[in-house]
């Protein structure tokens, strides 16, 4: 058979024209209303989106595949980092804009998008800000992983989500709750995403969308196929996120030529006690001055550095099982720093969920760890490390930020942690619009995506509180730029 320009493209045409023909199939019924936007998911990018377009006077839809809000941003820890804050001013921090781009751009070892980073950290501000000026507030502050200043504001994720929900009630958006999402629509006339196609009340249909979709799933934390295909070091790791988080959205954008960034970088968070039930069931007291060791009682790396970095490493560590030993100096110290610990070490001589001794020897025996290591690597830290010659080169206390401190003063602690994978961190490529972009740099008209969906923010790591920010700030954004068509 010969085969020419022109019969390729004939069948090429025909190929195009049974996929949309099968689509169409598979949408028993459409939508008799059209709608300005149709928005994928209902965490806090979704509802972000929702809010600000109905506030512009766009009518809106939330398709939301699970029975309820909240996702993933309801099982965080709250941590918003924004830079420039009256909350931070007041404490007499002095951070600026061009800090925190700089502060994200070296966490994130310049694999993220400088452009994009720009975006984000000023849609932060502002969207603080809005927050705030609706009555929500943060409650404290502290220095976390990437940080050169405090910069973590920490709410209740609840009173943030139910902010955004009041407004979408005063303002009748609706939200369609089990209603997975299954494919996006293209509309060959105008060369455009132009809607979705969607399960509700167990009915198949076409949901139009006149201006473009918003794509807010959220990760793939949950979905094991994915985590074996691109973290398969990862794949066994503990999962601690919304139960919609399965790449609906990545997998939707992908059949359109979607391209993905970071996800080279997926890696779990340290610091999660073992069997956790929320992210509160968590300490971050290596970030205080604690040291991490392994059952054998050796540190393995640097705890300065990025709590998904040590999480990558621990899950190697034998049995995944490691201690954050620290002693009551560092203990009052992590209280002042993260209130979040009063519930493992709030007092002296009191472990609620690890274990407490007057030395070290006596400290590792009741932990099961190699009582004559655990004395040793001890020792050799105190001799090094607060003087700068640590041997694993811990300098800080995290990131740029604080100086070790020796572990001498009883009583001691030890608590065991391990990793659990909360967020994935990666996925669609999008520019400083939130427009999704193809694997040859070109915008795929109609289709913007916000929240833990996309990539390129974080790099090839995260910094604390950019994860939660980045869901309601990119909603904002992903909003503007669809206005700017009307």
């Amino acid at each position: 058979m010969l085969i020419n320009r022109r019969s390729l493209f004939g069948a090429a045409a025909v190929a195009v024209g049974s996929l949309i023909s099968g689509r169409e199939v598979f949408a028993s019924q459409t939508d008799q209303k059209q709608w300005d936007i149709v928005v994928v998911g209902a965490g806090g990018a979704g509802l972000s989106a929702a809010v600000h377009a109905a506030n512009s006077g766009l009518s809106v839809l939330v398709l939301e595949k699970t029975s309820a809000v909240g996702g993933s941003t309801l099982m965080s820890s709250g941590q918003w980092a924004v830079a420039g804050s009256r909350f931070q001013r007041d404490l007499g921090i002095e951070d600026t804009r061009e800090l925190f781009i700089q502060d994200m751009l070296n966490f994130g070892k310049r694999m993220n998008d400088p452009s994009l980073v720009q975006a984000f950290v000023d849609a932060s501000k502002i969207e603080y800000e809005w927050i705030l000026a609706h009555g929500v507030s943060p409650r404290y502050l502290i220095a976390n992983a990437g940080m050169s200043v405090p910069r973590a504001h920490f709410f209740e994720p609840k009173e943030v989500l139910d902010l955004y929900t009041r407004q979408l009630t005063r303002m009748n958006v609706p939200i369609r709750f089990n209603s997975p999402a299954h494919r996006l629509f293209f509309d060959p006339k105008n060369k455009r995403i132009n809607g979705v196609y969607v399960t509700y009340n167990n009915k198949k249909a076409l949901v139009r969308a006149r201006l473009g979709v918003i794509l807010a799933t959220g990760g793939f934390a949950r979905n094991k196929n994915l985590l074996k295909k691109y973290a398969p070091a990862c794949s066994e790791a503990f999962v601690l996120c919304g139960k919609g988080s399965t790449g609906d959205g990545m997998i939707m954008a992908q059949e359109f030529g979607a391209d993905l960034l970071d996800m080279a970088y997926i890696q779990p968070t340290y610091g999660y006690l073992p069997h956790p039930e929320s992210s509160r069931d968590k300490t971050s007291a290596f970030y205080a001055g604690g040291i991490i060791v392994n059952r054998a009682g050796r540190r393995f790396i640097n705890e300065s550095l990025s709590y998904k970095t040590i999480g990558a490493l621990a899950l190697q560590q034998p049995e995944g099982r490691t201690y954050i030993v620290f002693d009551d100096l560092i203990r009052r110290q992590a209280l002042t720093k993260d209130p979040r610990e009063r519930q493992y070490i709030g007092e002296q001589g009191k472990a609620h969920r690890g274990f407490v001794a007057a030395s070290i020897r006596e400290l590792a025996a009741k932990a099961g760890i190699n009582a004559d290591v655990l004395q040793q690597t001890v020792s050799l830290y105190n001799e090094t490390a607060p003087f700068g010659k640590d041997i694993l080169g811990r300098q800080t206390l995290t990131y740029t930020y604080g100086k070790p401190l020796p572990i001498t003063e009883p009583p001691f602690v030890a608590i065991e942690a391990s990793a659990a994978l909360l967020t994935t961190y990666c996925g669609l490529h999008v520019n400083p619009l939130m427009n999704v972009v193809n694997v040859f740099g070109e915008e795929i008209h109609g289709l913007y995506a916000a929240g833990e969906v996309t990539g390129g923010v974080h790099g090839a790591s995260s910094v604390s509180g950019t994860g939660f920010a980045k869901a309601f700030a990119m909603g904002r954004i992903a909003v503007e730029a669809l206005k700017a068509q009307i």
